[in-house]
């Protein structure tokens, strides 16, 4: 099915759950927010998405390379377009990243390549590991859904692929030129090109991390990214006119975050909603209460972002291909 398709998708399920609920109960606590709240929200989460750009650029000075932040924030909005239009573990848009970041860098594919998955290596674990702690205690005080706990060991498995990279190194490939089958050969010489990238890349990685500070920086900033979620949606809860439990805002969030990495829609969405809305309501809220929570806690998260995005994209795309454009020795415009 179409990107696209699978986002209108997204959003009618959405739709129909509110008007199941009823749109006049939605419509009256989400009307509750101000304009100045409103505002405040947004920036609070622009200043989040920062930071994660903050991650890359820290990466590609690793490698000795110069983009200036802006221009790393820019194209990091980019590849958040793409993550949140497509159904993925939050890796849609680190493709785009790369290609827009080596344009601007002239750094090798292996290298952005090893960019990547540090980044998205530091961005999941300690999301793993605030998971692990969250399903421990909800595990003796609310009674979660299965599909939480399927989720998280979907999740654990996925995150046995960083480390087959991290270990890349050690998985040799023997080539022979096969002088009798040329659709055999190749087909080696395929995979031969696929190992030489990928354990290229691996070392690249492992050099960029080489120094424990360099592990504890990118580890602490991946834990703040994660730990401002539930403070996001606690605000929105209180902005709404709720008196949270704590305890329930933080299960909630990261119970919603977890089950919305299952690539059913792009962005989660509807299984974000409908999951944060459910673990909201173990607080004693109404079911069209703890939706608007949910809903709202999204405009912030994913909607306003997606718009910004989505207007950073379609001005970035075009500077940086021109920029990256040069006149041949016929007056021609060229790729450099």
């Amino acid at each position: 099915m179409r990107k696209s398709l699978l986002l209108v998708l997204g959003i009618v399920v959405i739709t129909g759950i509110v008007l199941l609920l009823g749109f006049d109960d939605v419509y009256e606590v989400l009307r509750r927010i101000t304009f100045v709240e409103f505002l405040f929200m947004t920036i609070f989460q622009v200043g989040t998405l920062f930071l994660t750009a903050f991650i890359w650029h820290y990466l590609i000075k690793q490698k000795n390379s110069y983009i200036a932040l802006t221009y790393v924030f820019s194209i990091s909005l980019a590849g958040k377009f793409v993550e949140s239009v497509t159904p993925s573990v939050k890796i849609g848009g680190e493709t785009l990243k790369m290609y827009l970041i080596r344009k601007k860098t002239g750094l090798s594919y292996q290298a952005l390549t090893a960019i990547a998955v540090v980044s998205k290596f530091f961005s999941l674990l300690p999301f793993i590991l605030i998971s692990f702690i969250t399903l421990s205690f909800a595990f003796f005080v609310f009674e979660l859904p299965i599909f939480v706990y399927i989720a998280f060991i979907g999740l654990l498995l996925f995150f046995i692929l960083f480390i087959v990279f991290f270990k890349f190194n050690r998985i040799s490939f023997s080539y022979k030129e096969e002088q009798n089958n040329l659709l055999l050969q190749k087909l080696k010489r395929g995979i031969k090109k696929a190992h030489d990238f990928i354990k290229e890349s691996s070392e690249t990685s492992r050099d960029l991390v080489a120094k424990p500070t360099q592990k504890i920086t990118l580890f602490t900033l991946g834990l703040i990214v994660w730990a401002f979620y539930p403070i996001k949606v606690y605000m929105v809860s209180a902005m709404l006119g709720f008196d949270l439990n704590p305890a329930v805002v933080i299960v909630a969030t990261y119970t919603a975050y977890l089950v919305s990495m299952v690539p059913l829609l792009p962005g989660g969405l509807a299984t974000f909603e409908g999951t944060m809305a459910l673990l909201l309501s173990y607080d004693g809220l109404m079911t069209s209460e703890a939706f608007s929570i949910a809903l709202m806690t999204r405009v912030f998260t994913f909607w306003v972002p997606l718009i910004i995005a989505a207007f950073v994209t379609v001005f970035l795309i075009p500077k940086i291909n021109k920029e990256n454009l040069t006149e041949d020795e016929d007056g021609d415009l060229c790729e450099r």
